[in-house]
């Protein structure tokens, strides 16, 4: 089960990608051993779309018959989705920092995704994937909101400015509300699982008196 709670403002993307790669020496420096900067592959381009360079994997992932992806500045920003067999090794060095390239992993691994709510709208939360805990005081945590159920104040789904991407956004508001004088909102996965590998992006505010958190709990 995801949970999610703020204490002010959560921009965030959330998806189950399940990726395995194996490990091949090259010239290329690889990350986390599934992408790269300074890096590019040759030709079997697919499509290319506009976005950043963080969810230009995410997109290779979301569509049919990309295997490899290589992200360049271009336009602001553009993801070159690539097709084709292809391993780490076919990689090659480039003179531009700011181009990233990544694979992603051989879908005979085992590895299925099962779920995923990449936020990609305007408008309330995904009721059929989340649940929310509703009430004050953080359940002995002596927390100062009131966690509301499905209000579009608190929990929201938009899309960046100019992109077909989206974005959770949780915010917590200076309001008198059943008691308490501030609002926010704490969201959890109507799914849960027992083994597998989550991938959440998530940007999260610092300031005093906030604690926003992405939890793995139990069911309760």
């Amino acid at each position: 089960m995801i949970n999610i709670l703020s204490a002010w403002t959560l921009l965030g993307f959330i998806a189950v990608n399940i990726l395995f790669l194996d490990r091949v020496k090259c010239l290329v420096n690889w990350n986390g051993n599934d992408w790269a900067m300074s890096c590019d592959f040759r030709g079997n381009d697919l499509s290319d779309v506009r976005t950043s360079s963080e969810l230009c994997g995410g997109k290779c992932a979301q569509t049919q018959g990309c295997t490899h992806f290589t992200w360049t500045s271009y336009n602001g920003g553009t993801c070159w989705m690539k097709s084709g067999t292809v391993s780490k090794s076919d990689a090659f060095s480039t003179s531009d920092s700011a181009m990233i390239c990544g694979v992603l992993g051989d879908v005979n691994t085992g590895w299925v995704r099962v779920w995923e709510d990449n936020f990609d709208g305007n408008g309330g939360v995904d009721l059929n994937k989340w649940d929310f805990d509703v009430g004050g005081s953080g359940w002995g945590n002596n927390e100062q909101q009131y966690y509301t159920y499905n209000r579009w104040e608190n929990a929201r789904c938009e899309l960046f400015p100019g992109s077909t991407n989206g974005r959770l956004i949780v915010e917590a508001r200076r309001e008198n509300m059943a008691n308490s004088q501030y609002t926010s909102a704490r969201l959890r996965s109507k799914a849960t699982w027992v083994y597998g590998r989550l991938q959440i992006r998530a940007k999260l505010p610092d300031g005093r008196g906030l604690w926003p958190a992405l939890w793995m709990v139990t069911i309760y």
